[in-house]
C-alpha cells in the first residue's frame, strides 16, 4: 500500500472532479421539492452527476498502475467493474435534456433501447472473466495496452462512441430549442438557459476531447497519449468547478423554462378552421389567456397545439378581426363584468385594468370606449348607479 502513489497530478484533478459531482448530486437530490425541475427529471440530472463521481473512480483504476494492480491481485475483471457508467451517463443526459426542452414528455418503454448496451454488460464482464488467462499482465485493462485485447478495444470503442454520440444529441436539442425561441420571437431566457448551456456543450466538449484522444492513440499518434489522456482529467475537474459556480450564483438550478416555452412536437398544423374556431373559443372562455399582459399569438398557439401561422389566419379569416383585436374584447369583457361586480365597486379601475390584461391606460380606456361606447368609469357609475336606484 505504501507504494500506491494517488495523490500525482491527475489524481488530484480526477479526486476534485468526482469529489464536486458527487455534490452536485446530493444538491440536486435535497433541492428536488424546492427547485423549479420535474421531481423525476431532477433525479435524472442528479444520477448522472453521480455517475460522474464513478466516472473520476474508473479515471483513477485506468491511469494509476498501483491502484490498478492491487485490484488485478484482488480479482482481476474489477478493472472493468465500473466500464457500465459510460452506456448509463449518456441516456440519463439525453433524457433530462429532452425533458428540459420539451412539453410532456414522460419516460416510455420505448426509452429501454437505450439502455440495452447496459443490460448487456454483464454478460460482457462475465465473457472477459471465462477469458482471463493467469497470470494477468499488470497492465491490464490499461487503454494502452487494451489494442492486443480485442474484447476490451471493442469496450473502450464502444464507450466512447456511446457518449459523444449521447451529448451530439442533448447539445442539438438545445439548438433546436434556441431556434425555436427565434421562430416565436419569444424572450432570450439568458437566464434559463446559461445553466443548461454549460451543461450540455460543456459535457460534449469533454466527450469529443476524449474522442479525439483515441483517434490520435489508434491511429495518428501525433501526441503523447499520457498527457492526452491527463488532459481529460483536468477537463472534467474545470468542467464541474465551472457548474459549481454556477449554482452558487444561481439558485434556480439548471432549469427553468416556462412549459409554454417548451417545444411541442405534436402540433397540428392543419387542423380545420372551423374546429380550430371552437377550440379557441373554448380555451379563451376556460382558461383566460388573456389576461396574460404580454401573451402573443406565438405563445396562444403554443397552447392550442397548433402552428402560430395557422392560428392567425383562422381569426383574421372566421373571426374577421386580428388576434390583437381578440384580445382586446375578451379583456373588455373581462373589465365589463368587473366594473359591474358590486363587490369591486371600490377596486380602483386601473387595478381591474391590470387584472384582465392591460398594461397601458391609454390603451384600456381607447379599447373600451371603442367597444362599449363609453368609458371605463361612466360605464362603472353607470352600470352600478342604475342597479341601486332599480
Amino acid at each position: 500500500m505504501a507504494e500506491m502513489a494517488i495523490f500525482n497530478l491527475n489524481d488530484i484533478s480526477l479526486l476534485f472532479g468526482g469529489f464536486l459531482s458527487l455534490v452536485v448530486a446530493v444538491r440536486l437530490m435535497l433541492g428536488q421539492s424546492e427547485g423549479p425541475l420535474v421531481p423525476h427529471h431532477g433525479l435524472l440530472l442528479a444520477l448522472f452527476f453521480l455517475l460522474g463521481t464513478l466516472r473520476a473512480l474508473d479515471g483513477m483504476v485506468n491511469t494509476n498502475p498501483a491502484l490498478r494492480q492491487m485490484l488485478i491481485t484482488w480479482y482481476p475483471i474489477s478493472v472493468f467493474g465500473l466500464g457500465f457508467i459510460y452506456f448509463l451517463q449518456g441516456p440519463l443526459l439525453f433524457w433530462f435534456a429532452r425533458a428540459s426542452f420539451s412539453q410532456a414528455i414522460n419516460l416510455t418503454y420505448k426509452d429501454a433501447l437505450h439502455l440495452i448496451p447496459l443490460l448487456g454488460y454483464p454478460f460482457y464482464l462475465w465473457f472477459m472473466g471465462t477469458n482471463i488467462s493467469a497470470p494477468v499482465d499488470p497492465d491490464f485493462g490499461n487503454a494502452a495496452v487494451a489494442q492486443k485485447n480485442a474484447p476490451a478495444e471493442v469496450l473502450i470503442w464502444a464507450q466512447h462512441i456511446s457518449l459523444f454520440i449521447y451529448s451530439s444529441l442533448c447539445v442539438s436539442r438545445l439548438f433546436e430549442y434556441q431556434r425555436h425561441l427565434k421562430l416565436l420571437q419569444l424572450p432570450s431566457q439568458k437566464m434559463d438557459l446559461q445553466g443548461l448551456r454549460l451543461l450540455l456543450i460543456g459535457f460534449l466538449a469533454i466527450n469529443a476531447w476524449s474522442f479525439i484522444i483515441l483517434l490520435d492513440s489508434r491511429f495518428l499518434h501525433w501526441l503523447s497519449p499520457t498527457l492526452l489522456g491527463e488532459s481529460t482529467s483536468h477537463l472534467l475537474f474545470i468542467y464541474m468547478s465551472v457548474l459549481i459556480v454556477y449554482l452558487l450564483k444561481n439558485a434556480q438550478g439548471f432549469s427553468d423554462i416556462q412549459p409554454e416555452h417548451k417545444l411541442n412536437h405534436a402540433l397540428v398544423s392543419e387542423e380545420p378552421q372551423l374546429q380550430l374556431v371552437e377550440k379557441l373559443q373554448s380555451f379563451m372562455e376556460s382558461n383566460k389567456p388573456y389576461l396574460e399582459p404580454h401573451i402573443t399569438v406565438e405563445r396562444l398557439a403554443i397552447k392550442l397545439n397548433v402552428s402560430p401561422k395557422l392560428l392567425s389566419s383562422t381569426i383574421n379569416n372566421q373571426l374577421q378581426m386580428n388576434f390583437f383585436e381578440l384580445i382586446g374584447s375578451y379583456r373588455v369583457e373581462e373589465a365589463k363584468r368587473k366594473l359591474a361586480d358590486e363587490q369591486l365597486r371600490d377596486l380602483p379601475i386601473h387595478e381591474i385594468m391590470k387584472h384582465c390584461g392591460f398594461s397601458s391606460k391609454s390603451v384600456f380606456n381607447q379599447a373600451f370606449k371603442k367597444a362599449v361606447g363609453v368609458t371605463p368609469s361612466h360605464y362603472r357609475q353607470q352600470y352600478l348607479g342604475c342597479r341601486l336606484a332599480g
